[in-house]
């Protein structure tokens, strides 16, 4: 037994003299205990809730458990991942004799455009710190609120990974 499990049942019975020990007493005690049995409950489970809080950081493993223990205790198929990340592309023009420059169509498979041929694209949006930092990763067969999710989600990431979305697969 743990140093906040009181069983009040038994700390009454024992607390009360051998002569008094009747039905009655007993059962008037036990009326009297009643309140703080209430609020002992109350107490422990605000304390189960800090210490699972307090086992779960914004570590990817622990973010997922929270997740899984919340939305999907059964399967326990969420899951974190990286988005895809694209290396910028920078753009110069020809006389610049930089390694990519933005060309011609007409000059598409000449030697004046290194590979790859034709160079790919990609917005700033998937280049930059504007992008998602996280995908979490719902099965279809998991019925959530997203507005609970991401407020679980806010309550575990780390401040500066701002950015993340919620896909389901």
């Amino acid at each position: 037994m743990g140093f906040f499990n009181v069983d009040f049942n038994t700390l009454v019975w024992q607390n009360l003299p051998v002569r008094l020990r009747g039905n009655i007493q007993y059962a008037w005690l036990k009326c009297l205990v009643a309140p703080v049995k209430y609020v002992n409950g109350l107490f422990q489970s605000n304390r189960n809730n800090n210490l699972y809080i307090l086992a779960h950081n914004s570590q990817l493993c622990f973010m997922e458990a929270a997740l899984n223990d919340t939305f999907d205790n059964v399967g326990r198929g969420i899951f974190i991942s990286d988005p895809t990340y694209y290396d910028p592309v920078y753009l110069y023009e020809a006389l610049e004799n930089k390694p990519v420059y933005l060309d011609l169509v007409s000059e598409i498979g000449t030697h004046i455009i290194p590979p790859p041929d034709p160079v790919p694209l990609y917005t700033e949006a998937e280049t930059s710190l504007f992008a998602d930092c996280f995908i979490v990763n719902v099965p279809v067969a998991v019925i959530f609120d997203t507005d609970r999710m991401k407020a679980l989600i806010d309550f575990y990431r780390l401040p500066g990974r701002n950015r993340y979305s919620i896909v389901t697969y």
